[in-house]
């Protein structure tokens, strides 16, 4: 099952603090709905990182073994990765590139993610409006940390 999400927010930020944050995976991965563990991989000529999601999707509790590589970057612009793993009983696997681009807004800081990623096994009998209404939710919950971490910047 091919999971397409589209979603934006505007965040009271400049670019450039959006992209600080952007770049600060540990920093990024603790507003990050689920996650359990970041750490980098060591790739000299990669920038890549293992990632532990735990989260419930319908009736299911998976938890994930992620490898986020980073494919492109575009200062200040354009954050592109592939996203590969699956949970760790090998019933669920994800695949697939994630896209965040930043633009400038009046006062603020538009982010868009993009998100086309395969999902097989467990997880996909669950069916596509069931995984999109999760990560809906998963996004506005990131977009209402990421609002507040700003906030806490301004203050």
């Amino acid at each position: 099952m091919l999971l397409n999400v589209h979603e934006s927010l505007e965040l009271r930020a400049t670019i450039g603090d959006a992209w600080r944050l952007l770049r600060d995976t540990e920093r990024l991965a603790k507003l990050v709905p689920g996650v359990d563990s970041v750490m980098r991989l060591d790739d000299p000529e990669r920038e890549a990182h293992r990632v532990q999601v735990t989260e419930k999707v319908g009736p299911f509790k998976v938890t994930m073994k992620l490898d986020v590589t980073i494919t492109e970057v575009v200062d200040l612009s354009t954050l592109c990765a592939t996203v590969k793993g699956g949970d760790v009983t090998g019933m669920t696997r994800a695949t697939g590139p994630v896209r965040v681009e930043l633009s400038e807004l009046p006062g603020g800081t538009s982010l868009t993610l993009t998100v086309n990623v395969e999902v097989l096994g467990k997880l996909a009998t669950l069916g596509a409006p069931v995984i999109r209404r999760r990560v809906a939710e998963l996004f506005k919950q990131f977009g209402e940390r990421l609002v507040a971490e700003f906030q806490s910047i301004q203050s």
